[in-house]
């Protein structure tokens, strides 16, 4: 008999801790995105980098850069040059951002931090140490597979190129 754990039965998985994370977003009235940076805007302090944004988070700059334009567009942040800055970003929470973390995100991260804390430390430790060793390898695989498609698209297109039409 075998114990193994189906791929697809990991896929639903993590696709219903997608819809999980992405129920709390929506009732948040904001785009999963939207919601992430709200939160670490707000862990934060009220006011981070967007470049620390983009580097920590595996959303496009594109996606986080619209995420921002939301919250900006709602009142709840505004975004600046980084002092002495040309290039920089600097997303900060309005008044009125705070406020609204506060009733909505801060109360979901609790809700996240109570079910993380059911775990015990040992849990806590070894999921964390088995969600990065998944994460890095399938990464590599990713790579790979990319690099394959290209290969595979650059062959294909040579190939393509030496017919003759005589």
């Amino acid at each position: 008999m075998n114990n193994a754990v189906s791929l697809v039965d990991f896929d639903r998985m993590l696709n219903g801790l997608d819809r999980i994370y992405s129920e709390f977003a929506r009732t948040c009235g904001l785009s999963d995105c939207a919601y992430w940076m709200l939160v670490d805007t707000s862990t934060a302090g009220g006011s981070i980098a967007v470049s620390r944004l983009t580097s920590e988070w595996f959303y496009s700059k594109q996606t986080i850069n619209s995420a921002i334009k939301a919250l900006t567009a709602r009142g709840f942040a505004t975004l600046e040059f980084a002092e002495g800055s040309r290039k920089n970003k600097v997303v900060s929470l309005t008044e009125e951002g705070r406020r609204f973390a506060k009733r909505y995100a801060m109360p979901a991260q609790g809700a996240e931090q109570r079910a993380f804390d059911a775990l015990e430390p040992c849990e806590q430790r070894e999921i964390m140490r088995l969600i990065g060793k998944f994460s890095q390898v399938l990464g590599e695989e990713c790579e790979a597979f990319k690099r394959q498609v290209a290969a595979e698209d650059q062959s294909e297109n040579q190939r393509e190129g030496e017919s003759c039409d005589c």
